[in-house]
């Protein structure tokens, strides 16, 4: 009977654990919780230093277009058009700088930033599965504990 105890006392947390980090990554790939703003744009970047950072502008993106305001010169990009979005290799304070390539007339283009992700903001796993929707041949990457 202690052998039977015992053994459940050791399997036991191995299951919880196992099933929380289940939840975890099924909360980050399948975003509810999205925070939007009046407007009905989301914000999906943020500045990964408190003194201000190489960067000055913010990402945000609806159901058609992706929005980069910058010295509040708005410059729109349609999701159908992103051909690739992929996480870059800088990381800053455990933020990682994605890349966003689109077409343009003269070819393809690129922006990147450092994506804004909480567990209670989910705007950027909602970009990335806007992209996706609007643009099924899109090289979309998907979220890990990777390439956070």
């Amino acid at each position: 009977m202690q052998e039977a105890i015992n053994i459940l006392l050791i399997i036991l947390p191995i299951v919880v654990l196992f099933t929380l980090i289940t939840l975890f990554t099924r909360t980050l790939r399948q975003p509810k919780r999205i925070i939007s703003d009046e407007n009905g744009m989301k914000k999906i970047s943020s500045n990964p230093s408190y003194f201000g950072g190489s960067s000055r502008a913010v990402y945000y993106y609806d159901d058609t277009f992706l929005y980069e305001i910058k010295n509040n010169i708005t410059h729109k990009i349609e999701l159908s058009k992103i051909t690739q979005v992929k996480p870059g290799y800088t990381t800053i304070n455990n933020r990682r700088k994605w890349c966003v390539i689109y077409l343009t007339e003269g070819g393809e283009s690129q922006m990147q930033f450092y994506r804004n992700l909480t567990l209670f903001n989910q705007n950027f796993a909602g970009f990335l599965a806007a992209v996706e929707r609007e643009n099924p041949d899109a090289e979309v990457r998907k979220l890990s504990f990777l390439n956070m």
